[in-house]
């Protein structure tokens, strides 16, 4: 991680990390700080594309550095439940502060990275616009196609800042030293800096100059699909409540509009079912037809930061894992559809602890009395995203038998009651499975696994970003379309065929964000979802997980309240902005309930 600079108005004021506008310069060609001089980086060619590159260099791409090192976002939502400790336990004890982030990087200045890195992403776009080309060194082609790369990449720091911190004020060049505006940049509405990136993105795309997909040589760069991708998401989230509450039908269009044009792509397709794991496993350079773009940095050590322990494990010596970061809670277990598509189970209180059971589902054997099995007979992707009692995890590298998961109390991997210290030992009964392998973890050694890479974006994002538009616009068998493609991959029944169906609303559109929560679990996605529906009142009140004990060889569940949360007022939706900047900058307001 880069260090961050003291704050805003340094950042943008910036002009090249590597030059200086100077034009002072020593027979090197360096300033007498040692830094390169702005025509000696516009003559060389390697030089040149460094603009390009250091706009690339912002970009997060390690699943679990964005909350705090090795916690995931995840870990702020109800998805999933991280001990006691660092910034995901300041998030949810209330103390999201004007002068606390709680995302923060407590050893860096600022220590609210987001805001910085996503400012000096935006700094190093402006910069790679402007400068590349002048550039001496490169030919037409290189020039046009490194400054449509930037202009995206501008975009995707703009759609981060939007996501986190609400619209900001579009800046499309480095501003000068001398700059004195800053009490003048004012917050424009989010329609407004969502209409400028859809038209910034509209004319790199029809421009032609980038192709729709990058030859796996170039993977890491950014193509129209991933211009288009970006576009769809900023799009969706204009439509959503939280930034349209008078529920502008235009705004859902457009929505809808835009994650066609992904869909129309012919280049990607949604993998089979069969395949489905090679999404978030392999090489950063093999072709996985739904992927429009992902992290190029290897985040294997999610094993070791947000895995299960391996150690138990009766035929090897097997080093202890550092910390099951990450343990999916029993709210999203509860999301994972029965085969015949039932949900199975509702609450009768709001501890979660009472439940009823969908008597569909308890025809296809789920129980959770005693002796009872509510893991049988689930949705294929619970068996690829959870670990759970009883679970096959699979062979360790170079070893011959299975590990079998135990989360019953005193099982190998059993149930902790102490949710205040870090722990090998889920406080939920569940582990993360969905970028993990059991292969990264071997007899007195490690990291025999294949390459875990975070996706930024997917094809089936775009099924259901169309879904959730076309069912707020009425078009309910449009949506039902939509809904279904990422159904029927999972091998679940259409959701016309799913009992109980109902061609409404009210029916519809809680099983298409069930359906997202689903299929996009523990990838990220979910705490910017909580926020643009606006139900985090709803959802981050309390976590609960599956107490198992076993007796007798029977083994017997109790629903329990992991941890009560206060993460769920006004103040949680759209983070302010950090106390420093927000005084230099009088007109930029803090979001509504900051205010």
């Amino acid at each position: 991680m880069n260090v961050a600079m003291k704050n805003i108005t340094r950042i943008i004021m910036s002009v090249l990390v590597l030059g200086t506008l100077c034009s002072c310069e020593d027979p090197l060609g360096k300033t007498p700080d040692g830094q390169v001089t702005l025509d000696k980086i516009l003559s060389n060619h390697s030089r040149t594309q460094g603009l390009l590159e250091a706009a690339y260099g912002e970009i997060y791409t390690a699943r679990d550095q964005i909350c705090f090192v090795m916690q995931p976002v995840e870990v702020l939502t109800d998805n999933a439940f991280w001990i006691q400790m660092y910034n995901a336990q300041k998030w949810h004890s209330g103390s999201l502060s004007l002068s606390n982030p709680c995302i923060t990087w407590d050893w860096a200045n600022p220590s609210d990275q987001l805001w910085s890195d996503f400012w000096r992403g935006i700094r190093l776009a402006n910069n790679a616009i402007k400068y590349i080309p002048q550039s001496t060194a490169i030919n037409e082609q290189e020039m046009k196609t490194w400054v449509a790369e930037a202009r995206v990449l501008r975009c995707w720091y703009y759609m981060n800042l939007l996501e986190f911190y609400g619209p900001m004020p579009w800046i499309d060049e480095p501003l000068s030293p001398n700059f004195d505006g800053w009490n003048s940049l004012a917050r424009p509405s989010y329609d407004e800096i969502a209409t400028k990136i859809s038209k910034e993105i509209m004319e790199v795309v029809d421009s032609k100059i980038l192709p729709n997909k990058q030859p796996l040589s170039n993977a890491q760069h950014v193509s129209n699909a991933v211009a288009l991708a970006i576009r769809a998401r900023v799009l969706l989230n204009n439509a959503s409540l939280l930034n349209n509450p008078e529920h502008d039908e235009d705004k859902w269009q457009r929505a809808a509009d835009a994650a066609r044009d992904v869909l129309n792509l012919s280049e990607y397709n949604l993998v089979p079912m069969s395949e489905y794991k090679r999404l978030f496993i392999g090489s950063f350079q093999s072709d996985v037809s739904e992927i429009i773009w992902r992290s190029w940095q290897d985040n294997s050590h999610i094993n070791n930061s947000n895995g299960v322990d391996c150690s138990p494990y009766k035929y090897a010596t097997i080093p202890a894992c550092w910390n099951c970061g990450e343990s999916p809670t029993q709210e999203l277990v509860d999301c994972f559809e029965m085969t015949n598509g039932v949900l199975p189970v509702t609450y009768d209180d709001a501890t979660h602890t009472k439940v009823t059971i969908n008597p569909d589902a308890a025809s296809l054997g789920y129980s959770e009395a005693p002796g009872g099995d509510p893991y049988a007979n689930r949705d294929a992707r619970f068996y690829v995203d959870i670990l759970y009692n009883g679970a096959n995890y699979g062979k360790p590298y170079n070893c011959t038998e299975d590990y079998i998961i135990e989360t019953y109390v005193g099982g190998a991997n059993g149930f902790n009651d102490i949710i205040s210290q870090e722990t090998t030992r889920s406080c939920t009964g569940y582990y993360s499975r969905k970028d993990k392998q059991v292969t990264f973890w071997g007899p007195n050694t490690s990291a025999h696994s294949e390459p875990t890479h975070w996706v930024f974006f997917r094809l089936a994002e775009f099924y259901l970003n169309r879904a959730e538009a076309l069912c707020e616009l009425g078009d309910y068998d449009g949506a039902c379309a939509m809904l279904n493609m990422t159904r029927e991959r999972a091998g679940q029944p259409k959701i016309e065929d799913v009992p109980g169906f109902a061609k409404t609303y009210e029916f519809l559109m809680p099983r298409i964000r069930n359906e997202r929560r689903v299929e996009f679990c523990l990838e990220g996605w979910r705490f910017h979802d909580q926020r643009r529906w606006k139900i985090l009142d709803q959802t981050n009140r309390l976590v609960t997980g599956m107490r198992i004990t076993k007796e007798d060889g029977v083994f017997n569940y109790q629903r329990k309240v992991v941890c009560e949360y206060s993460s769920y007022t006004d103040k949680y939706l759209v983070m302010p902005i950090p106390l420093e900047d927000a005084k230099k900058m009088t007109s930029l307001q803090q979001p509504e309930a900051w205010r």
